[in-house]
Order: structure tokens, then C-alpha cells, then sequence
């Protein structure tokens, strides 16, 4: 039975349930988890699909959020679909069609409706967050389930995957090996002591398989492993992305290649004929059902990710390899702040004439607060669609929205109000979370960071050299912090996530929202703000050596330009 609901709300959804149960005499016994499905118009029928016959092994509450692009932006609300009985296979489904506000506050939509006491899996059947775990709906499951194969760049989508891992991840591409890994580690075992000298495997090299595949291969067998793509993209119907794998031992070699859609061929060297063994290609939903058997963490597909993409340790990666950063010294700060904003200005109009929309970061502190207070009339001069324009913060304090001590009610009357009447749509003011929103620390980060994510910033934040942001604007600290990232902070060396929870800030409150590394670093052209002899010492240690962990001030660069701005009094250790 199907049952649709327009323009309700997730408390309609759940007591709408209730009276199709007792209805038709559906019971909710037996169900072991939810299952979450973020998909796209274009993914889910396929997801719904393999989810009701997995659900015949794996009874399940499934919830199939539909991020529809199409949907009028400036319009919120929420239309659901319920099935129950037949319609959801051994489960129950509910496809929730959110719609322009409502599409930012995915967890509160899910919350209600999720089985109580039973364990949560999420999946992404398409385009994936880099960091499930950050995703605040990854962040609430056992299990993250991704699939790098059915993005746009599969290997890129690996490769920033491996940056946002976390225990509890995995991704079908690592499952559609699972048969394949059995084969290989079996004959591998005769002759007993073969040792392997090399690997070599035939398939597409971005394929995400492939790439697994020998990463694997290495760990397991610790030899060097080539990939060599065929000849014929496809022969005979294969697909040729994964054709086959040739393993040299001490006297034999190992072969195994495809000969059909359905059939391998495995040759031992001392065999005279191979072996001809049935492997069909996996459905969608064989894939989902492996991935639900187990909801303990797969290590061995941590420590392949690995393998394949070594880690950034180090967060100055992010900053280098760009242009070195200039100075603009001013005579004062109200003068420096009019300078930065007249920049910013230009920046901003120069965008909107190349995309769509524009994106600015405002900071804290007297700098920030002055330079957003000389916006509204250079933003005014440069005649700037406030409608296309996008307002973030590069940090936060986490207190109540409306004291003093947050960033953004620092520029509330000189800047906010201002723009809102000249036509900056509230949609497009990103304020971080405060703990009268209802969420925790860690979930607040987890909620800006995907907010960040999902208004386009996901792929630039972790692909050097792409930016985000247009301008973004840092005061420095007296001890060279940014953003509310502190010299020598734990909470600092973050690079995973888009924000992270600072917790015991060395400068009150005590509690903050920051962005991270590679966030930071995502923005055409950078603006660092220092004026006062007490911004002296970390201005000049902000402009020597690119130091991250010791002076934070100077690990952020533009892609296009970072500007200091400062007053002689700052500016006099820098040169």
C-alpha cells in the first residue's frame, strides 16, 4: 500500500504510520535497522529497488531522502510517500521530498521517524560527502556506505573519500571485489610458499576497483603492482574497466581474466588448462544486502584507502604552491578596513560577472567588524547583485544568537541590516548554530560543515588549487591565530571535516565553530587583517615560513591573491 502526503511534517509522517499499521495490520517486529538513502531523482528508483529485496534479508525501516535540484528554492515544505505490505518488500519505506529551507535541516526531518534502539545505516547511492562521518546524517550511523563508481570523477571522489575516512565506511566499489578477493586469496594458496615478485592489472586506471584492487594486492603480497589498460574498451561485451590479473610467483604465475560477463578464467602456470569459474556481475541490491550483514567497521578497506591515497598529514600542504602574499599598510585601522572593503568589493562584482554567485567569509574582532561595516557602500559602488551574493564566517563562538560575543552580531546593524533592505536574501546569510538551535557542539560543526558542503564548496575543499570562496576574511590573533584555529591547538590539525568543534579555546568562550584547513584555503583571494603593536610579533611570524601548527596566520593563502592589511604599528617587525 502507498499513501502520499503533501506540504506535512515528519510528526504527520510518523502518526500517518501508525494508522496504516493498525489499517492493514503491519507490525514493526522483526525490523533490525534503519536504513537512510540520500539520493537524487536520478538514483532512486535503483535504490529503492535494491533496498526492497535486501530488506527480505535485512528487515529495515527505510528512509529515502530525495534531494531534488529542480525544486523552487525560495518555497519550503515537505511532501513524503509511505509504503507499507507488499509495496515495501519485508520493510517499510518513506521517501521524503524536501524543499528549500527545509532541505538544510535534513536530521530534524529524519530524527522522528527513525526505529528506536536499532542501529543506523546511510547511504549514498550517487554523489557522496567527502566526510560521511561529518555528514549529519553520517554522523548519527554505525555504517557509512558511499559509492565512488556512480560519481562524477570516481577517482577523485576516492581520493577525497581517503581524506574524510572514518571507522564505520565503506563503499560498494570495495564490494563488488568481495568474490573476486576470494578467488585470488585462494589460489594464492597453492603452491604453499609461492612467493609473488610483481602484479600486473589489466583495466581502466580510474576505476575505482582497479585502484582498490591493487592496493590491496600491495598490502596483502607487499610487491609493486602495475595497471595496464586493454587495448579494446570492451571486447566481446566485457567491460574492460577490470579485465583481468596476472600475479609472477617464484616458478609459476597466476592468471585470472574475464571471458564473459558471467565467467573468469583462472591459470595456474603449471596448469595446462584454466580453469573456468562462474562470477556473474553483481546487482545493486546483492551489493546493499553484503554491505547490511555487517555493521562492525571493515578495517581492510580502512587500510587499503590508505594505501592507495597517502594521507596530508601535514596541513600546510594546503597553503602552498600559491601566490606569495602582499602587503597593504595603511594609516590606521578605520583607513586599512575602507581599503579592505573597496577590495572585497571589486572582488565580489568580478565573480558575479563570471558565474552565478559569489561567496564571501567575514571574521571577528575590531578589523573584521570594521571592514564589514565599510561594505554596504563599496558594495554599493561596485553596483553588486546582493541577490547572488552568499555571506559565511570563518568562525563562531558557540553562545546564544543575539550577545555580544558572537561574530555575526557584531556586524548585525552596520552590515546585515543594511544589505537584507538593499536585496541580500536571509536564505543566503550562513550563520553558524548556537546552542539554542538545539544541537550540540559537535553536531552544530557537523551541520555548518554540511551546509558548506552541499552549497557547492564539497569538491573544492578537498582539491588543492580549486576555490570556493571569493574573499575570505581572517583577523590575525596576537598569537597569529585565524579563524578559531589556535598555534599549537588539537582541534587544529582537523583536516577532514569543513568545521570542526573547538573545544578549551586559550581565548573565551571556551566553546567555537571553526573552518578547517582546506576550507580555509579555498578561496580565490585572501584578506588578513593586523593593525596595533600588540598584532606586531605574529604579523612578522605570519610572514615568514608557511607554519600551520605554530603560527596559523600564515597556512592560509589565496588561489589568486592574499592581502595583509595593516597599519605601520603591524606592519614594522614584518619588513
Amino acid at each position: 500500500m502507498i499513501t502520499t502526503l503533501t506540504d506535512t511534517t515528519a510528526s504527520a509522517i510518523d502518526k500517518k504510520m501508525t494508522e496504516m499499521r493498525e489499517t492493514f495490520g503491519v507490525t514493526t517486529i522483526g525490523r533490525v535497522l534503519t536504513l537512510l538513502i540520500i539520493a537524487t531523482g536520478d538514483d532512486t528508483d535503483d535504490a529503492v529497488e535494491a533496498a526492497v529485496s535486501a530488506s527480505h534479508e535485512h528487515p529495515s525501516r527505510v528512509i529515502v531522502v530525495v534531494g531534488d535540484e529542480t525544486s523552487d528554492a525560495d518555497e519550503a515544505g515537505l511532501d513524503a510517500e509511505i509504503r507499507l505490505g507488499r509495496d515495501a518488500g519485508a520493510g517499510e519505506i518513506i521517501i521524503l521530498h524536501p524543499r528549500g529551507a527545509a532541505r538544510s535541516s535534513l536530521d530534524t526531518l529524519v530524527m522522528p521517524l527513525l526505529l528506536p534502539d536499532a542501529p543506523i545505516v546511510t547511504w549514498w547511492p550517487g554523489t557522496a560527502p567527502s566526510s560521511p562521518v561529518h555528514d549529519v546524517l553520517g554522523s548519527m550511523s554505525q555504517r557509512r556506505i558511499t559509492d565512488a563508481a556512480r560519481c562524477a570523477d570516481p577517482l577523485a571522489m576516492l581520493k577525497r573519500l581517503r581524506r574524510g575516512y572514518a571507522a564505520g565506511d565503506s563503499d560498494l566499489a570495495w564490494a563488488r571485489l568481495t568474490r573476486l578477493r576470494g578467488i585470488l586469496a585462494s589460489a594464492l594458496e597453492s603452491p604453499a610458499g609461492a612467493a609473488a615478485r610483481s602484479v600486473t592489472i589489466s583495466g581502466a586506471p580510474e576505476d575505482p576497483c582497479v585502484v582498490l584492487l591493487g592496493a590491496w594486492l600491495a598490502l596483502a603480497l607487499d610487491v609493486p603492482v602495475d595497471v595496464e589498460e586493454p587495448e579494446d574498451a570492451k571486447q566481446d561485451g566485457i567491460d574492460a574497466r577490470l579485465w583481468g590479473v596476472r600475479i609472477e610467483r617464484d616458478g609459476d604465475s597466476l592468471e585470472l581474466k574475464h571471458i564473459s560477463d558471467e565467467d573468469i578464467e583462472l591459470t595456474h602456470g603449471g596448469d595446462q588448462e584454466p580453469q573456468r569459474v562462474s562470477m556473474p556481475r553483481r546487482t545493486l541490491y546483492e551489493l546493499l544486502a553484503e554491505e547490511l550483514r555487517r555493521l562492525d567497521p571493515d578495517e581492510v578497506y580502512g587500510d587499503v584507502l590508505a594505501h592507495a591515497f597517502p594521507g596530508i598529514e601535514d596541513p600546510a600542504v594546503f597553503a602552498q604552491n600559491k601566490p606569495t602574499p602582499t602587503d597593504r599598510i595603511e594609516p590606521d585601522a578605520d583607513t586599512a578596513a575602507v581599503a579592505a572593503a573597496r577590495d572585497a568589493a571589486e572582488h565580489l562584482a568580478q565573480a558575479l560577472r563570471e558565474r552565478p554567485q559569489a561567496h564571501l567569509v567575514l571574521t571577528g574582532g575590531g578589523m573584521g567588524t570594521r571592514t564589514a561595516a565599510a561594505l554596504p557602500p563599496a558594495l554599493d559602488e561596485e553596483k553588486v547583485d546582493l541577490s547572488r551574493v552568499h555571506v559565511w564566517w570563518g568562525d563562531e563562538r558557540f553562545v546564544q544568537l543575539g550577545t555580544a560575543d558572537r561574530n555575526d552580531e557584531g556586524v548585525r546593524e552596520s552590515f546585515l541590516e543594511p544589505l537584507l533592505a538593499q536585496g541580500l536574501l536571509p536564505e543566503h546569510v550562513h550563520r553558524m548554530p548556537s546552542p539554542g538551535d538545539g544541537m550540540s557542539l559537535e553536531e552544530a560543526a557537523a551541520w555548518y560543515g554540511q551546509q558548506l558542503d552541499s552549497a557547492g564548496g564539497d569538491q573544492p575543499f578537498r582539491t588543492r588549487g580549486s576555490a570556493f570562496f571569493d574573499v575570505l576574511m581572517l583577523g590575525v590573533g596576537p598569537d597569529g591565530h585565524v579563524a578559531s584555529l589556535f598555534p599549537q591547538h588539537p582541534d587544529q590539525r582537523e583536516t577532514a571535516a569543513s568545521a570542526v568543534a573547538v573545544e578549551s579555546s586559550p581565548k573565551p568562550p571556551a566553546q567555537r565553530i571553526s573552518m578547517t584547513w582546506p576550507v580555509l584555503n579555498s578561496a580565490q583571494h585572501v584578506q588578513l587583517f593586523a593593525v596595533g603593536s600588540e598584532k606586531a610579533t605574529a604579523a612578522a611570524a605570519g610572514h615568514r615560513e608557511i607554519d600551520p601548527i605554530g603560527v596559523p596566520a600564515s597556512a592560509v593563502r589565496g588561489l589568486t591573491s592574499t592581502t595583509w592589511y595593516m597599519d605601520p604599528e603591524a606592519a614594522g617587525r614584518a619588513h
